[in-house]
């Protein structure tokens, strides 16, 4: 509200445009991203922010010059790493293709959404041929796949001392060849905080080069725990407790990403 009222006071005596702006208006949308997770699991960290990309459609239906509701449909291409420490984390999982216990170093994580974005969009009265805008409002997403590709360790021997101490052997890091498909441990719906702002460049009638920033933060863990019947059958992450029986390991991240957005409006 705040930023609506400054910009139509910064606006009113400055409008050299059209006096009405068009009711609908539609394009099409491209928006490079840099994603992050946010890990709020102990021993699990940030390892690598990902470049990532997103293309769709845009639409804006404005009730005034300076007011309007914007959606969309989108394919958002998504992801980043995640760091497992050794000691604090200690993720392991059974591989079926080799039969072979791994600890896990690293994930990286690619992911695809069918993403609907829906927002609130404050903008100026036309100064020259620009138009000033922010924007805030959410993310829907619906997961379309899910892949990741582990750096891991596996356990080449275990013995146990006659006190009951256990001591292991790990092969050196190393990397999985491919991604594997993790849609059944990752959630299948994200829905995002979305802030930016940004510009029109109003070029030709009623075309518009629209060009803005956005911060869109993830308000859902994405990461589906496996329950102890999946452990007990090697699906999914585990960890050993005091007396060495696995038990679930209990992952938490959210993922975050910001954005150049850059479309046409018709």
């Amino acid at each position: 509200m705040i930023l609506g009222f400054g910009c139509e006071a910064f606006a009113q005596d400055q409008a050299v445009g059209p006096n009405t702006r068009k009711k609908f208006k539609i394009g099409f949308n491209l928006a490079p991203s840099i994603d992050f997770f946010q890990a709020n699991t102990e021993g699990v960290n940030l390892d690598k922010v990902r470049a990532k990309f997103g293309y769709g459609l845009m639409a804006e239906f404005a009730f005034t010059n300076n007011y309007a509701i914007t959606f969309g449909l989108e394919h958002k291409m998504a992801g980043a790493s995640l760091d497992f420490d050794v000691v604090a984390a200690d993720a392991r999982y059974f591989d079926q293709s080799d039969k072979t216990e791994y600890r896990l170093l690293t994930r990286v994580h690619r992911l695809d959404y069918v993403n609907i974005p829906i927002t609130l969009k404050l903008m100026t009265n036309e100064i020259g041929y620009f138009t000033y805008f922010g924007q805030f409002g959410v993310d829907l997403s619906i997961l379309a796949s899910s892949q990741a590709k582990d750096s891991r360790q596996a356990l080449l021997s275990s013995t146990t001392d006659t006190s009951g101490v256990v001591s292991e052997v790990f092969g050196p890091a190393s990397e999985a060849q491919d991604f594997i498909g993790r849609y059944n441990q990752t959630m299948f719906i994200n829905v995002k905080l979305r802030i930016g702002a940004g510009f029109e460049w109003n070029f030709s009638g009623n075309t518009a080069l629209v060009v803005s920033v956005s911060y869109h933060n993830g308000f859902i863990d994405l990461m589906k725990d496996a329950n102890i019947d999946k452990v007990d059958h090697d699906e999914g992450l585990y960890r050993y407790d005091e007396i060495r029986a696995k038990k679930p390991f209990e992952l938490n991240a959210n993922l975050h990403h910001v954005a150049l957005n850059v479309g046409i409006l018709f």
